[in-house]
């Protein structure tokens, strides 16, 4: 119904405006004619969604005829409209090598409209009627085309906007399983070690002293247990993630993943400051996953030949820094702000999982490189295991 509408809102302004349909002089077989071309493009246009490319065909091929028919004075009528909307849609939906192709047709009839004017105007008057023409027809056709692809690029900024918010959202709900295996871990060796040590101990009452350390024991792991299920469990209320199985890592797997970045043509170097403490199991995974995110985006966006270098110092907080001086070679198609949108994506998740244990996280440009920086409160845990150097 809306497209019906559009065409005849269309078709009649050109009869009445570029035509001589209520034109006392013109006769009945020029009328005629302009009907049948007109009606001929409004069924056209009625269909300019679903084919556009042949609608403006069509469209096209009317104009083009009515032009010719009235440089020939079999006709009067010099229509436009249609061929603007055909442009319009065919513009605000595809490339713009189909785009172009379809501006410099449009501009044919409307030359021809422009040289059948001015052939009725002799002497001084074909200067003026030529440049009055060429004012209206032109900017006009251009600003039908620009307005299209402005279109064209809106939607497309918006789609691509959609897509980064799903993906950041897939994230999160990703390093929500991670978390939800990682939580499956430590409950599990935990609370099996607990019951371990309350069956040693019951065993031993009665003839060993050593039960108060046995019972010490169960207290320090029950209360690092208990820690980190309040850590987690905060996050995962609201996970409808099922929780995956598999191999966790920590900050002593740190050289194997800086091995692998090696590979890949990165110069990365690891810088230890401080005396290393004991730190709960999930605060490691965390530093783990952040320089793992922070190294897998310099190998992605910055390439082999980059220079990095990986910061950890053991303080009142454990604090991480990965810096890359992005003098590397990119892959092709990356620049400085799909930079930016990826690296932010992917830590999104880590943003959130390190806000959890009261930490900050930081990723930004840093000169022509990128850092990533974060801050993790340490909370030291009786049944943790040390962290190498």
């Amino acid at each position: 119904m809306q497209d019906t509408a559009v065409a005849v809102m269309a078709v009649i302004p050109e009869l009445l405006y570029f035509g001589t349909l209520i034109d006392p002089e013109a006769d009945t077989r020029q009328r005629i004619g302009m009907l049948l071309l007109a009606l001929a493009e409004a069924l056209a246009l009625v269909m300019r969604r679903r084919r556009p490319l042949a609608v403006f065909a069509v469209v096209w091929a009317i104009a083009f005829t009515s032009d010719l028919l009235s440089w020939a004075n079999a006709l009067d009528y010099t229509p436009c409209f249609g061929l603007y909307i055909a442009l319009y849609t065919v513009a605000s939906q595809y490339r713009l090598r189909v785009a172009a192709t379809v501006l410099v047709a449009a501009l044919v009839p409307m030359g021809m409209a422009i040289a059948e004017t001015i052939g009725d105007y002799e002497g001084p008057q074909t200067v003026p009627v030529l440049v009055s023409n060429i004012a209206f027809y032109v900017p006009a056709t251009l600003v039908v085309w620009g307005f299209a692809r402005w279109s064209l690029a809106t939607r497309t900024a918006a789609a691509r906007h959609r897509e980064e918010v799903a993906e950041a959202r897939l994230r999160v709900t990703q390093e929500r399983v991670r978390i939800a295996r990682e939580l499956h871990d430590i409950v599990a060796n935990a609370v099996a070690v607990i019951v371990m040590r309350a069956e040693t101990a019951r065993a031993t009452a009665l003839e060993d002293p050593a039960r108060a350390d046995a019972f010490a024991h169960i207290e320090a792991l029950g209360r690092q247990t208990m820690a980190e299920l309040r850590h987690m469990l905060r996050l995962l209320r609201s996970s409808e993630a099922a929780v995956e199985e598999g191999y966790t890592h920590g900050l002593g797997d740190l050289e194997r993943l800086l091995a692998d970045v090696r590979k890949a043509g990165v110069r990365i170097s690891l810088e230890v400051r401080g005396t290393p403490v004991r730190i709960d199991d999930s605060v490691g995974q965390t530093a783990y996953r952040l320089i793992q995110e922070a190294a897998t985006n310099i190998t992605k966006h910055a390439g082999p030949g980059t220079r990095a270098v990986v910061r950890i110092t053991w303080d009142q907080a454990l604090l991480i820094e990965v810096v890359d001086d992005g003098a590397g070679r990119p892959p092709d198609g990356e620049s400085e702000v799909g930079r930016g949108l990826s690296t932010g994506h992917g830590l999104l998740g880590l943003r959130e999982r390190v806000a959890l244990y009261g930490g900050l996280l930081s990723a930004e440009p840093y000169g022509p490189g990128f850092r990533v920086a974060a801050a993790l409160p340490v909370s030291t845990a009786s049944g943790a295991a040390p962290v190498p150097r």
